[in-house]
C-alpha cells in the first residue's frame, strides 16, 4: 500500500492517506497531435482522476484542441489533442 498509515495502541488501523486523500501517480508531458499510454500497476482497484493543463496559451488564430485521455484498467491513454499539455494522474 502507498501513502501513511496511522495505528491506535491496539494495532488497528484509524487513518489511510490512500483511502482518504488524492495521490499523486503520475505527472507527464504530451505533445500536441502525440500520443501516451501508460501502466500504472498502483491504481488497480482504485477510483482514478486525471487532469490536463495546457502549457502554452491557446493560439488565437485557431482552435485549441484539448487530448483525449481514457482509463481503462491499470493503462491511462492520452490522445487526439493539437497542443502541448500536462497530464496528471491522481488516485485514492
Amino acid at each position: 500500500m502507498y501513502g501513511m498509515n496511522v495505528f491506535n495502541s491496539t494495532g488497528a488501523l484509524t487513518y489511510s492517506t490512500s483511502d482518504v486523500t488524492w495521490n499523486q501517480v503520475d505527472f507527464f508531458f504530451v505533445s500536441g497531435g502525440g500520443s501516451v499510454s501508460n501502466s500504472y500497476p498502483v491504481i488497480s482497484g482504485k477510483e482514478v482522476l486525471t487532469a490536463q493543463m495546457f502549457i502554452n496559451s491557446p493560439p488565437s488564430d485557431r482552435r485549441a484542441l484539448a487530448h483525449t485521455i481514457t482509463v481503462s484498467g491499470t493503462t491511462v491513454s492520452v490522445s487526439g489533442g493539437s497542443e502541448a499539455v500536462y497530464v496528471l494522474v491522481l488516485m485514492r
